[in-house]
């Protein structure tokens, strides 16, 4: 990066740490040595809470795998629509920690607090509506991705269980975001794993009918996740309504719906939930394609994809590292240290995926037959990872660059190239190399490769620019 890119404006601000145990501190040293210590204290809860999150997905599908194909189809296809809603959860999450890290960064706590209120009320909003589509249009929808009759039975048992769970889902996701922008991304974690913890307790039992609970199935896997995060949303509550961190939650002012910090919160979270729905919008569609195969190739893509996740998951950890402290960087009018935060974070990022890469190519076999005993289902999913494991690389440049630029308040460019490369790249190619030419789940796979790719080209012809280190977000 040249010097010209990260020059520091003469009038700085002193710039705010952040502190995984809650508060805020001044910084002085913008040496590497510090930058490298901010981006991994922010990092690797994030990876850890997402680690854990795929490892529970991961124990989840081992679970159901035991119920039949029809089962994890289902439950596959159902997590197919819930990445739909998920958007939006995701977008005000986002939303809320850029204006949360500005805040901070600028010492504003009061801003900080009106920006996590108003989000909260929000997404209650948006998480009562989602749940009650979810619940009410379960089987339709499933059926509109072309799946069979067994198939759309279980998964919209699934759906419709999980579903009850919108509201504490919806404020768990923003919760977390409040804590990550004010640079607490160790509670988030750890409220995530005792979550998970309470889900595969309450989960195996009611998908099994152990110790005298009913013998529930699918319906018993949803209803688990849905109490568990019922479990984590009041805990983060408490924390962040408990006084003396750098974000509270106390008192009536402020929770009244506002006109202009709903501006701002949907000026930056819009463009991301659209980015997001574009995404999940064209999972949808890859899980059709890859419907069009058969159950038993849906099934391999299934397994193939939540093991995929686990690698991604980590890489998003570092990308959201990168958004905060270019947020906090910013916010406290110093680019020099948002540049070099976000490119250790790239480096991190890329020195992980490009591990699990190797892992994805020469493991693959072994790694599938931890989750079924079936052969055709492994040799599918192992020839899918070995196209996934080229996809590492391009994954985590294109992920740190866009969390980079969606800290600095730069959404919009994200979105039109999330769209661009998965509408006119990694569908086109999956459908002509995976059903035209009958190259089955590699091709449809190699279409994924391509996409990262051009997504990571045009993320970085944004970064390189440096415009986005130029950029504030009003936080009055």
């Amino acid at each position: 990066m040249s010097k010209a890119m990260i020059a520091r404006p003469t009038s700085a601000r002193p710039q705010m740490a952040p502190n995984p145990g809650g508060k805020s501190e001044p910084i002085r040293d913008d040496s590497p040595a510090a930058i490298r210590k901010l981006v991994f204290r922010l990092a690797w809860p994030s990876i850890l809470e997402n680690m854990l999150q795929s490892l529970f997905n991961i124990l989840l599908v081992l679970m159901v795998a035991q119920l039949g194909s029809a089962a994890i189809a289902g439950v596959g296809a159902s997590n197919s629509l819930i990445m739909v809603a998920m958007a939006g959860f995701f977008a005000l999450s986002m939303g809320t920690t850029v204006l949360v890290a500005h805040a901070t960064g600028a010492g504003n706590r009061e801003a900080a607090s009106r920006a996590a209120k108003q989000s909260l009320v929000l997404g209650l909003i948006i998480g009562g509506l989602v749940g009650t589509l979810g619940f009410a249009f379960a089987p339709r929808a499933i059926q509109l991705l072309g799946a069979q009759p067994d198939v759309v039975a279980a998964g919209s048992s699934y759906l419709r269980a999980f579903s009850l769970g919108g509201i504490f889902i919806v404020t768990t996701f923003v919760a977390g975001g409040v804590m990550r922008g004010s640079g607490d991304a160790r509670t988030p974690m750890l409220v995530t794993l005792v979550t998970l913890i309470a889900s595969l307790a309450v989960g195996y039992p009611l998908i099994f009918g152990q110790f005298g609970f009913p013998e529930l199935g699918v319906i018993g896997a949803g209803l688990a996740t849905a109490a568990a995060r019922g479990i984590g949303c009041v805990v983060l509550l408490f924390f962040l309504f408990r006084p003396g961190g750098s974000i509270c939650l106390r008192g009536w002012h402020d929770w009244r719906p506002a006109l202009e910090p709903f501006r701002r919160l949907l000026n930056i979270g819009l463009p991301s939930m659209f980015e997001s729905l574009f995404r999940a919008g064209g999972m949808l569609i890859f899980s059709v394609i890859v419907f069009r195969l058969g159950t038993t190739v849906a099934a391999a893509q299934q397994v193939a994809q939540q093991i995929a996740f686990f690698s991604m998951m980590p890489g998003f950890g570092f990308s959201m590292a990168a958004m905060t402290l270019v947020g906090q960087s910013l916010g406290a009018n110093n680019p020099v240290r948002a540049g070099r935060a976000s490119w250790f974070a790239m480096r991190s990022c890329l020195a992980w995926m490009g591990s699990m890469g190797l892992v994805f190519f020469f493991g693959g076999p072994w790694i599938m037959t931890l989750f079924t005993s079936d052969p055709e289902i492994v040799v599918q999913g192992a020839a899918a990872l070995k196209v996934i494991a080229f996809s590492q690389p391009g994954q985590a440049f294109g992920m740190v660059l866009a969390g980079s630029l969606r800290g600095a308040g730069d959404t919009r460019y994200p979105m039109f190239t999330t769209a661009a490369a998965m509408w006119f790249v990694r569908l086109p190619v999956a459908w002509l190399l995976g059903i035209t030419l009958g190259f089955g789940l590699v091709g449809v796979y190699a279409g994924w490769v391509i996409d990262t790719v051009v997504l990571s080209l045009l993320n970085w012809a944004r970064y390189r620019t440096g415009k986005w280190q130029k950029r504030r977000v009003a936080v009055g």
